[in-house]
């Protein structure tokens, strides 16, 4: 069978089209999230998400969130929501830092198959405040999720996000392409409402100097209510 996908998609397609490679320097990292979410009715949900990221090797914890949100479901395959994020940055190097940062998100389904693959996508823009400055720097996330089930219901999952900065701050935030992750991995239901999601994610971080790529063991324990 062949998959339908929208219109939109070919746009969302355009922006993850590869880009050249750079010369960077690299880390292994392994991050650790756990996202809980209540359905309050058949069209409201809360959520909140906490994540660990331990950089350097998987040596020191360099990052923790804590991410809630709620979300309205507007359609079938459609959902809007809005959230912040705490986010706090410890870094070898320059001094530790601590965000604030609010998001409105758009989730949407771009195609599926009858043979169960199907293709999702989330458009997030970000304001982020950081503690001492007082500019707001914008952030726009676009990510394309594909998902396949298995016989056994283990699901294949690979997406891609790319993230683009809409204005330059004073605390650092650089006007254009800032990063982009692609995953790979498998979704493994462990109960009806719970499901554990280990990945491997490429990380491409645009700076200043030398780019960055990351090599992440990511691993996501989602649970439903």
């Amino acid at each position: 069978m062949f998959i339908v996908i929208k219109p939109r998609a070919f746009i969302l397609l355009a922006v993850l089209a590869p880009c050249p490679a750079y010369a960077a320097d690299g880390d292994f990292q392994a991050w650790t999230s756990s996202t809980v979410s209540f359905a309050t009715s058949d069209r409201v949900t809360l959520a909140v998400e906490g994540q660990a990221r331990w950089t350097d090797d998987a040596s020191r914890l360099g990052q923790a969130l804590v991410r809630p949100s709620v979300s309205l479901k507007l359609g079938k395959t459609t959902s809007a929501a809005i959230g912040y994020a705490y986010v706090f940055t410890n870094p070898v190097g320059p001094a530790e830092s601590r965000e604030h940062r609010l998001w409105q998100q758009l989730s949407y389904e771009l195609g599926s198959t009858d043979g169960g693959l199907k293709v999702t996508a989330r458009s997030r823009l970000e304001q982020r405040h950081f503690e001492g400055f007082g500019q707001t720097g914008w952030r726009l996330r676009q990510q394309v999720r594909a998902t396949k089930p298995l016989d056994n219901k283990i699901s294949v999952v690979a997406w891609s996000e790319v993230f683009v900065s809409v204005n330059e701050t004073a605390w650092g935030q650089r006007k254009g392409l800032d990063r982009w992750r692609n995953a790979v991995g498998v979704n493994i239901p462990i109960k009806d409402n719970m499901t554990f999601e280990p990945v491997y994610i490429h990380q491409w971080v645009n700076r200043r100097d030398t780019d960055r790529m990351d090599h992440v063991i990511s691993l996501a324990l989602n649970a439903k209510f």
